[in-house]
């Protein structure tokens, strides 16, 4: 990325004031499962940024990137007179990112390590800015959607990616998966999430006085070997700790829940619909008109 004097003098004035760190943590097999994320999400995530039309020499900015986000989609529709920033708030993501950036190698990428709702970034600089999946694991959505939104310049777009819990099931149903899944969503909304916030960013987005707020929302269909069809299991073994000092199930109900659990999503015929995933988008107003940034 070119020397930008611009980005370095708001990024120096950035504090870190202490956050709740990604609730998922930063561990090597979650930087895989990102990475994987980020291609089983790809094809969405083009075609939302052929609908924003996203164009050389454009400034964005990729807010909760982790290993990677979507800034190789970025990096590569900006083009080399463009310049994309990468936000993470953990370190380590950022180291992985780096990782990722000099792999790919996308020259026109810049990672940073700041907090989603207070980035330390210059106010109205980028034309676009974009957050996958980072509103479901914070609890302060709406602070993190004014900082992302006031990055962006007057006519500037924003685009939010984010899951609604409501059409994560399984077919056959499973009493284990209902279990599960109760069990979760009693772990985040513990800590202030909001496993439904897919649905609730249009309205945010209208509320902080974006206009011509659009959206489209899919929930994708995984099979025995996805990435995605044992995401359950995957979660109850990181929140374990927390499920337990919850009392929300006692160590042997969970190991017993995830044993029957991945025996039945093993099976053939068994599919899983994942997370109703909302893609919400709006433009920052010109100064003539109101808004609430």
């Amino acid at each position: 990325m070119p020397h930008n004097p611009s980005v370095e003098r708001g990024c120096a004035k950035a504090r870190m004031p202490e956050q709740p760190k990604y609730i998922l943590g930063s561990s090597d097999s979650e930087r895989e499962r990102l990475i994987r994320q980020s291609a089983a999400h790809e094809p969405e995530a083009v075609w939302l940024l052929d609908q924003i039309g996203v164009q050389p020499g454009w400034r964005a900015v990729d807010v909760g990137c982790g290993p990677l986000g979507i800034l190789n989609l970025l990096s590569d529709r900006v083009g080399p007179s463009g310049a994309v920033v990468g936000l993470d708030n953990e370190p380590r993501m950022l180291e992985m990112g780096r990782h990722s950036v000099a792999e790919l190698g996308l020259q026109n990428v810049q990672l940073m390590l700041g907090e989603a709702a207070s980035s330390g970034l210059p106010r109205s600089y980028f034309d676009f800015a974009h957050a996958r999946l980072v509103l479901i694991n914070v609890p302060n959505p709406e602070e993190v959607l004014r900082e992302t939104a006031a990055l962006v310049r007057p006519g500037g777009v924003v685009a939010i990616q984010d899951v609604d819990w409501i059409s994560w099931t399984c077919e056959p149903p499973h009493p284990k998966w209902d279990r599960l899944i109760s069990i979760l969503t009693a772990v985040r909304r513990a800590r202030g999430l909001d496993v439904f916030i897919g649905r609730r960013v249009p309205g945010m987005l209208h509320k902080l006085g974006l206009v011509d707020v659009q959206m489209k929302a899919f929930a994708p269909i995984w099979r025995s070997g996805d990435l995605h069809q044992n995401l359950p299991i995957v979660f109850a073994g990181i929140h374990k700790e927390q499920i337990i000092e919850d009392r929300l199930c006692t160590e042997d109900e969970l190991t017993d829940l995830m044993h029957v659990l991945s025996d039945h999503l093993s099976h053939r015929d068994t599919f899983v619909v994942y997370s109703l995933l909302f893609q919400t988008w709006g433009f920052k107003p010109v100064h003539n008109e109101q808004s609430a940034l």
